[in-house]
């Protein structure tokens, strides 16, 4: 298995950066490293602590579990005393990009860790029902069977501000499924993946329901937990933490505003905007979630947690033994973690999520035909093409005449000088225009060959969709669907076998 560092891959935070290379620099944010003997030495402290609501937290997660057709072991193993290691994310669209699969993952992988170490351990997944950005969530990427980049939407559209935990699907979620089925390559696997599809995603249901049911079906035996936080058995168990919030707001606020300014003091990008004015509440009114200012702040409301607060809630509700965060969320967890600490509790280990790419055979073949490293993709498109081309038509004549060029304008300079010193200015300046065309020409040159060349153009078009879509990472666009329909399930079992807990590193996984 390939790795690259997080250095050289586009759009890493400086902060998540030093969170994975040079924890001495932000060992002050969070509490306690990362590495696998402190989670353990954590997980234990934790399972010794009770958990009063334990049984009916159980109870609840049992049912959830069940009406999404999913299994109960891992739950009653919870219920026993096991603590979690829990990851979460918005509930997106056949389950949204595929870091959302790699969440999962590493939930499964480190909770087997913790339990090989004999602290009894779970994966839990949390699902962001009480979020309300339905846009992030209404579309979703697949490569078709001409392994072009294609975008799927649906209506998720509503008047109020509501979680998408009381969103329903309408009846384009229909024809949806069906049309991107039918984008997919067919193969053995296709029957299942439209049995698995079609039973979860449908007219009615609310996207919480229908990813919970897709996730169970991928995930099932894996031993994953998924939790629903709108249910109103677990709102109950996480009234009283909300309301203590609300109660210590002041406090809150105070302590957050001084560690966004600490963290912006040190250098580093303050991930959630914070004023005067946080709160890092919400209030639920019937179906709609509106943000709350210090003055709005009653224990008349339901409160639901903003993105700061929710990570407290999370560890009040379940015995965490580690939280599985993504490269934005470690940064804003560094402001979260005071939240824990101005309310007496010592905030929960954060594990980096396990971050991959998934290399299918076909494009590992084409990167080393046209003898590119991984890291040249992110150049871009016409970057490759010039690679490509220099491997089937040598292009270095362009070099020798531009070369040629700067030799014979160089002879005219002493003459020029002579005659008048300013046309020595004139000079480099129509050596510049004359370098200019040669590469506008060159550039041409390169394009053109690409074109007359089919098999060039749909390979880098395959690389490039696959590998960088969108110009992001993999991992940030494509949904699993594009792996399922050429895999089948068996390629989940292969990724969570072939991932390395080891998350300094950016992972090829070749399948």
């Amino acid at each position: 298995m390939m790795q690259v560092s997080f250095r050289n891959l586009p759009g890493m935070s400086k902060l998540f950066l030093d969170y994975l290379y040079d924890w001495n620099r932000v060992q002050e944010f969070y509490s306690s490293p990362y590495d696998l003997n402190s989670l353990i030495s954590f997980s234990r402290k934790r399972m010794s602590e009770p958990l009063a609501h334990r049984e009916q937290l159980c109870r609840t997660l049992a049912e959830q579990q069940r009406s999404w057709g999913g299994r109960t072991e891992s739950v009653e193993k919870l219920a026993r005393g096991a603590v979690a290691v829990v990851a979460g994310q918005q509930p997106g669209l056949f389950t949204g990009p595929t870091y959302t699969i790699m969440k999962a993952v590493t939930a499964i992988r480190l909770a087997r860790a913790i339990d090989d170490a004999g602290v009894p351990a779970v994966p839990l997944f949390w699902i962001a029902a009480e979020d309300h950005d339905h846009e992030e969530i209404s579309s979703t990427f697949v490569l078709d069977r001409e392994s072009a980049l294609h975008r799927f939407r649906v209506d998720l559209s509503n008047e109020i501000a509501s979680p998408v935990g009381f969103l329903q699907f309408k009846g384009d979620v229909n024809s949806v499924v069906t049309d991107c089925l039918s984008s997919l390559p067919q193969s053995e696997f296709h029957a299942d993946l439209r049995s698995a599809l079609e039973s979860s995603y449908q007219s009615g249901r609310s996207p919480v329901d229908a990813f919970a049911r897709l996730m169970t079906k991928l995930f099932g035996d894996f031993g994953l937990i998924l939790a629903n936080p709108i249910d109103p058995e677990l709102k109950s168990i996480a009234r009283p933490i909300l309301n203590e919030v609300a109660k210590r707001n002041s406090e809150v606020r105070t302590s957050v505003l001084r560690r966004s300014r600490m963290i912006a003091d040190c250098g580093y990008h303050e991930q959630v905007k914070v004023d005067e004015n946080f709160t890092g509440l919400f209030a639920l009114r019937d179906k709609s979630r509106e943000a709350l200012r210090p003055d709005d702040l009653s224990m008349d409301l339901t409160f639901s947690p903003n993105v700061l607060v929710r990570p407290l809630v999370q560890d009040t509700i379940f015995p965490t033994a580690a939280l599985i965060a993504g490269p934005a969320e470690i940064a804003y967890l560094a402001q979260a973690s005071v939240v824990y600490e101005t309310m007496g509790r010592m905030a929960t280990p954060v594990f980096p999520r396990i971050s991959a790419t998934i290399l299918e055979t076909r494009v590992g073949r084409s990167l080393r035909k046209y003898d590119m490293k991984f890291e040249d993709v992110f150049h871009g498109k016409d970057f490759l093409k010039r690679r490509a081309v220099e491997q089937v038509q040598g292009i270095d004549i362009f070099a020798k005449v531009k070369q040629r060029v700067v030799e014979n304008l160089e002879l005219l300079r002493d003459p020029l000088r002579v005659v008048d010193p300013t046309l020595t200015g004139a000079l480099d300046t129509a050596r510049q225009k004359m370098m200019h065309q040669v590469d506008a020409l060159e550039t041409k040159f390169v394009n053109a060959e690409a074109r007359r060349n089919d098999v060039m153009e749909k390979q880098l078009d395959l690389i490039v969709n696959s590998v960088f879509p969108e110009k992001k990472l993999q991992e940030r666009v494509l949904n699993v669907t594009t792996f399922l329909a050429r895999y089948g399930t068996g390629f989940l079992r292969h990724l969570e076998e072939a991932v390395s807990l080891d998350s300094t590193q950016h992972q090829i996984i070749e399948i």
